[in-house]
């Protein structure tokens, strides 16, 4: 295979299943820590899984139940249709994993990037859920934002010229084609498509990753909106109902860094603390985890 089997294909991976859109999928799911621990939810961003950030789960698994799962469609849960994913299902799936982990309980919420933006936009719908909000360089969180920065970060779009190249080349974009898509999505995260997040866009910084979600990434694009037509979602309406300090962790090198969640981010809350770290990128906690540790654990109430 070109890539590795998925949940439902190999029954040796850990799972669960959620009902949603109307489909029952299986989740990969893993859990550190105790689970009489406070919840911590990760939820990870674009082209990309829960492997990358294995090492914050266990270095939180003294403190917090931590949980963390490749979203629907995406590292090495079962593919989605394109009609399964929506805003308001990404939603759903959150809650699902809060009835199955934290049923009682308010949970911790890390997002990064795609993730990042996710975290808000749960944070703004159900802010009685949140314990507290912690975000790992989140992207744009309004669709103006999105459209005045968009010249400015990684074109991460399937229909540009470098994915056309690299993920369709003459083949129809289909959830029969999850593994060839997969697979070629992944070249993304090696190509120069990436240099405007890391310290040295020629040498980025290692990511491992089981597998990407290629289809996903494609249909998710298609409802965040384009740069011609605009860009079309808001995760911050209601956020102003959060009233606790929200952290942003931000790179020195990344285009998605200090300045810009300084101005574009920060605003958007009651309260926010934008912390830099020093020479990293988007990839911080494979460059600099000592420093982002550091941070998150001033941050977190058990610590």
């Amino acid at each position: 295979m070109l890539v590795p089997p998925t949940v439902d294909q190999d029954p040796n991976l850990p799972g669960v299943g959620v009902n949603l859109a109307g489909k029952q999928r299986l989740l990969h799911v893993r859990t550190f820590g105790d689970a009489s621990n406070p919840p911590l939810f990760i939820l990870h961003g674009s082209f990309t899984d829960t492997r990358p950030y294995r090492n914050i789960c266990e270095s939180l698994a003294d403190k917090y139940y931590v949980v963390i799962w490749d979203q629907r469609g995406c590292g090495l849960s079962e593919r989605i249709t394109e009609d399964e994913f929506t805003l308001e299902s990404a939603l759903e799936e959150i809650n699902a994993m809060k009835a199955i982990y934290a049923p009682n309980q308010k949970i911790t919420l890390i997002g990064q990037s795609w993730g990042g933006g996710l975290a808000t936009l749960y944070t703004s719908k159900n802010p009685e859920n949140v314990e507290q909000l912690l975000l790992i360089e989140p992207m744009p969180l309004t669709g103006n934002d999105m459209q005045q920065l968009f010249k400015s970060i990684v074109e991460f779009r399937y229909d540009n010229g470098s994915w056309n190249n690299l993920a369709r080349h003459g083949q129809a974009i289909s959830p029969n084609d999850h593994e060839q898509i997969d697979y070629r999505a992944m070249m993304i995260l090696r190509s120069t498509l990436t240099a405007g997040y890391h310290c040295d866009g020629n040498n980025p910084p290692p990511w491992p990753i089981h597998r990407v979600g290629g289809f996903i990434e494609y249909v998710r694009n298609k409802r965040l909106g384009n740069p011609i037509s605009g860009f079309s979602y808001d995760f911050t309406h209601g956020i102003q109902q959060f009233q606790d300090t929200v952290l942003i962790l931000s790179g020195s090198c990344s285009s998605l860094g200090y300045e810009m969640q300084k101005q574009y981010s920060k605003p958007h809350f009651v309260h926010a603390e934008v912390v830099e770290i020093k020479n990293a990128g988007h990839r911080m906690n494979m460059e600099k985890f000592d420093e982002v540790m550091a941070a998150i654990k001033s941050f977190l109430k058990a610590y």
